[in-house]
């Protein structure tokens, strides 16, 4: 007797554990300390779960509907390979597949307890970067950044899209648990404060968009309303509005404090958030009269041999480090001997464009070759520590690693050379230092940038005129500006799919090979994989016509089954379009993101156990 209520004391506790180890998988998407919990709250429940299946079993499914995801976890698995992250992405298929099998607390009736901790960690997240971000300002920074924090702005993970989704998420449950009366008018209002703050601040495209619409449907559902829950609905719906004036209120008064020296990479946050829409010509647009003004004041340089104007380093206002995935990298300027000196360290990460030109925009020429030329000495790390080069594609990858022309200056200090011609007009294109190694410290001086033209155009996009700009714009068709990334993504895809597959390929797939060229398409490294940024269209590539296909009856068979079951997994069927739809513009595969697999998951679940009740109903007896 004593065994038995100690198995049901630890059952409980079990229950009790699994929605929170749950939400803490989940939760790694929105901040990466989570993972450490997440590995603290599961390793007793895996061990519980694996007395439970050595001591009673799992029951055997007895709907063949479960054989879809199946096959598309099967025809996954099929290809694997050992890139990272496919790893990952396996190891995302087996923990939701754990979940699946021992726990039915996300679907039945106490899925709130797993939805609140849903709410709980995300707002947790949002007050941790919302005071990053306070703290920051005045040069403080939380205690382990490195291990903690991964975003490269406000967000405190490397996809800022996927981390405002979750504050979307809060929302729409915060909602609906008001509505049923299990959350107070106050935590809804500071539910919406949080979320507000982060979705702005994180400046994700995707989340603004879907925010927007959500004000929208509250709205309706608030006037449909009648009696106290409509009042204090419409009530929490007024304060959605109310910040959402207060947000767009204060980025315009901070674009008013707009001054042409301050990071390239802060007016483009302000200029995001003011617009939702990543154009960059827009950008430029935006501050061109303030920037005409600026400089006419201020008499800078209108014209030079060196373009960058900075190359004694006296003002390194033009110089700004752009911090990558899973970086830790430092910037610092010292002087020495009246000579000021950049100093670059980096300790793990790849990518990313350690110095780059943050100055004034600068105009490129088709058919005009520039040359940047700067003096650099090695303190520690390999003999040839980094790329150089523009962050432009014309056709032929990348140019951020051209071949570097190296000449020792004395024994400490060398002389690097890099050259391009362009084929087309840029405006401002990303250039100078980048990937610079792991474990890496150099230091940098005398940065110049040159051109052989002789024509004797505007250097300086302040310095066109209004009409010039318009048709440069106009003719400038290597950037789409609103989904450009996705899109030559997905236009390569269709390349390698005419180009580098057979018949026997294109009906069964080449596994993920594909990463590898994608690297070397769009870094010129194909050590630094990429893809498409839509689980389609890399489903076809990795399995195939077949495996397409079984996908996207997969998607259409989720999608079905949630409206059979709108009623009872309303709020799973809200959550999962959200996620599709940050998902076929942001995902690796089907199981990158493991809260998109998962919910892709549970409406065949849950017809499972709609079959198995029905069966073992006593009317069926």
């Amino acid at each position: 007797m004593m065994q038995i209520m100690n198995n049901i004391k630890i059952q409980r506790i079990f229950e009790k554990i699994m929605p929170l180890c749950l939400a803490l998988f989940f939760a790694r998407t929105v901040f990466i300390g989570y993972k450490y919990l997440f590995f603290a709250f599961f390793v007793p429940c895996f061990l519980y779960s694996v007395y439970v299946f050595f001591k009673q079993g799992v029951a055997k499914p007895k709907s063949k509907i479960l054989l879809l995801p199946v096959l598309v976890i099967a025809l996954f698995g099929a290809h694997f390979s050992l890139f990272s992250n496919v790893v990952k992405e396996s190891v995302n298929i087996a923990l939701i597949v754990y979940f699946v099998v021992f726990s039915n607390l996300y679907y039945a009736d106490d899925s709130d307890v797993f939805l609140k901790w849903i709410v709980r960690l995300t707002l947790l997240a949002g007050v941790i970067a919302i005071s990053r971000s306070v703290l920051s300002m005045f040069g403080l920074t939380l205690p382990h950044s490195s291990a903690f924090f991964e975003g490269e702005r406000f967000s405190l993970v490397r996809d800022n899209n996927f981390y405002s989704y979750f504050f979307i998420v809060a929302i729409i449950i915060t909602a609906r648990l008001l509505q049923q009366h299990k959350v107070t008018s106050f935590f809804a209002f500071l539910c919406i404060l949080i979320s507000i703050i982060n979705i702005g601040a994180s400046v994700s495209r995707r989340a603004c968009a879907l925010y927007l619409l959500l004000v929208v449907a509250l709205m309706i559902i608030s006037v449909s309303k009648k009696g106290r829950y409509g009042r204090v609905f419409l009530y929490n719906v007024s304060i959605l509005f109310a910040f959402l004036i207060v947000i767009i209120g204060t980025y315009a008064f901070f674009d008013g404090l707009y001054t042409p020296n301050m990071s390239y990479d802060q007016k483009y946050k302000f200029y995001k958030l003011h617009t939702l829409i990543d154009k960059e010509s827009s950008f430029v647009e935006f501050d061109i009269k303030k920037l005409r003004k600026y400089y006419s004041a201020h008499k800078e340089r209108k014209d030079s041999a060196n373009l960058f104007w900075d190359d004694d380093l006296k003002n390194c206002k033009p110089w700004d480090i752009m911090m990558g995935i899973y970086d830790d990298s430092e910037f610092h300027l010292i002087e020495d001997k009246n000579n000021y000196i950049i100093e670059l360290r980096r300790s793990i990460g790849y990518g990313e464009f350690q110095i780059w030109y943050t100055g004034r925009p600068i105009m490129y020429y088709g058919d005009v070759s520039y040359e940047i030329s700067f003096l650099y000495r090695i303190i520690e790390g390999p003999e040839n520590p980094f790329y150089v080069g523009w962050w432009v594609n014309e056709g032929h990858g990348y140019q951020q690693n051209l071949p570097q022309k190296i000449t020792p200056i004395d024994s400490v200090w060398k002389e690097c050379k890099v050259s391009y011609k362009f084929k087309k007009d840029h405006i401002n294109t990303t250039c100078f230092l980048n990937t610079l190694s792991p474990g890496s410290t150099i230091e940098v001086k005398n940065i110049r940038m040159t051109c052989d033209d002789t024509t004797g155009l505007p250097r300086y996009v302040d310095q066109l005129p209004d009409s010039v700009i318009h048709n440069y714009y106009s003719q400038d068709t290597t950037i789409d500006y609103l989904f450009g990334p996705r899109t030559a993504r997905w236009r390569y895809a269709l390349e390698l799919w005419q180009t580098r597959y057979n018949t026997k390929q294109k009906i069964f797939g080449q596994g993920f090979k594909y990463l590898e060229w994608y690297g070397e398409k769009f870094y010129n490294n194909p050590n630094r994989h990429d893809f498409p940024h839509n689980p389609i269209i890399s489903s076809f590539l990795y399995s195939g016509i077949i495996g397409g296909i079984v996908y996207i009856i997969f998607l259409i068979m989720s999608l079905w089954l949630y409206w059979k079951n709108r009623k009872t997994m309303g709020i799973f069927f809200i959550m999962y379009l959200c996620c599709m739809f940050f998902s076929m513009f942001s995902g690796s595969s089907h199981f990158s993101f493991p809260l998109f697999a998962f919910l892709s998951f549970l409406p065949f679940v849950e017809y499972k156990n709609d079959s198995n009740s029905c069966e073992d109903s006593p009317a069926n007896g």
